[in-house]
């Protein structure tokens, strides 16, 4: 992808083909006939773009979406190449224009035409700064909350999926009986997050709006570049359907937390979970001379240039640096 690339599928509307990833065969608003009022618009007028008209913001206002009106708000005070020099930085350091899976992007999560164009502009702030959520089909993930802990000790207190836990290198076991142990527990995670330790997400059940379990992840810039990833759910969402999109999401902690390789662990038993690593490009990580841990799973970072690695850990407060 390059900035060229960007800024010649830019669509009329203010569409973006090239950072599409809704289906590859698609013409965009090339294939369109006259009956989309905006190509129509533009054609009268002889214009190739919508933010080109001396009347734009239109007072017909046939852009719905804040993605657009914000795109063409900069594409008409800044210019197109500059748009596009936004939106190639912004694709090179994860920020999604679609996902792939055809749930929400970056930009559409964005409740204002204003932090739309912050985003375009800044990037995603620090996550220890704003902690970020995520939204697969079935889960939301977001920070970890007090308001959580009852929901989560059905999880902390199952013989099933205390059997899966991951309490390496931890303070705790995590199995927990009471409802003060839990809170305790959380309020420990709280910790760690405000100190920018490491950020525990809860894993919330979009049907009934309850948390069912916690990821966890952190920056690389210690451990030889390890970032840990646990995963804590409810032996009801053991399954590699529900695993795989949150690994999913995960995928995201190489760009928001600047990790350069992410393991997890899955015991022998975990037979679900290993089936959904292995389908999410995990592979079996033995124990070498820098991993002592056994039954951990690795998945490096996607290759990107050392400037962008290097962009990545400055957002996220990471101080590893590559090709220095």
């Amino acid at each position: 992808m390059t900035i060229q690339e960007i800024k010649e599928s830019y669509g009329i509307c203010g569409l973006v083909c090239s950072l599409c990833s809704y289906n590859t065969n698609c013409s965009g608003c090339k294939c369109k006939n006259e009956n989309c009022e905006i190509k129509a618009c533009c054609t009268e007028k002889g214009l190739n773009y919508c933010f080109e008209c001396d009347e734009y913001p239109c007072p017909k206002d046939m852009h719905k979406g804040m993605r657009l009106k914000a795109f063409n708000t900069v594409a008409k005070t800044e210019g197109l190449d500059k748009l596009a020099e936004y939106l190639y930085t912004n694709y090179n350091c994860g920020i999604t224009y679609h996902r792939a899976d055809k749930l929400t992007g970056d930009y559409d999560r964005c409740k204002t035409m204003e932090e739309v164009i912050d985003l375009l502009k800044n990037g995603k702030p620090n996550p220890y700064d704003s902690c970020p959520i995520y939204e697969s089909k079935c889960f939301i993930l977001r920070l970890v909350s007090l308001n959580d802990a009852s929901n989560l000790l059905l999880c902390y207190s199952n013989p099933e999926a205390q059997a899966i836990f991951n309490s390496d290198n931890c303070t705790s076991d995590f199995c927990y009986s009471t409802l003060d142990e839990m809170k305790r527990c959380i309020e420990g995670w709280l910790d760690a997050y405000n100190k920018k330790d490491f950020v525990r997400f809860s894993i919330i059940d979009k049907q009934n709006d309850k948390a069912v379990g916690t990821v966890e992840i952190f920056g690389s810039d210690k451990n030889h570049g390890y970032s840990v990833l646990r995963i804590d759910i409810h032996p009801q969402y053991e399954k590699e359907e529900y695993l795989g999109e949150l690994l999913c999401i995960a995928d995201s902690f190489f760009h928001d937390f600047g990790c350069n390789r992410i393991v997890t662990k899955a015991v022998t038993k975990a037979t679900e979970r290993i089936l959904a690593l292995v389908n999410h490009g995990y592979a079996s990580y033995p124990v070498n001379a820098e991993w002592s841990r056994e039954n951990y799973y690795i998945k490096d970072v996607p290759a990107v240039s050392a400037q962008t690695r290097n962009l990545l850990n400055d957002k996220a407060g990471n101080t590893l640096k590559y090709g220095e």
